[in-house]
């Protein structure tokens, strides 16, 4: 087993789904590898592929944190492997 150290990133919300996690577009990758740059893209960028600055994913104190935490319901929706990988 390994220990994970390591601040949180809160997202307050609930019934996030695996389309907000990794969305549809994203689905036909068959490499896992790098698919983490997508979780939440959404919620991250806007339709021209820029950051949103105001995204609590975007903000300085969240990079590079290992922990989620979410409200209840958290990955409901379409039962997709991709989802969990991309996190």
């Amino acid at each position: 087993m390994n220990r994970l150290i390591s601040r949180c990133v809160a997202l307050d919300q609930d019934n996030i789904d695996t389309d907000q996690i990794i969305p549809a577009r994203f689905l036909t990758a068959t490499e896992f590898d790098g698919l983490g740059q997508h979780a939440f893209a959404d919620w991250r960028y806007d339709g021209d592929g820029q950051l949103k600055a105001d995204s609590p994913l975007n903000q300085p104190e969240a990079q590079h944190r290992q922990i989620l935490v979410a409200g209840v319901n958290f990955g409901c929706g379409s039962s997709r492997e991709h989802a969990p990988r991309a996190l």
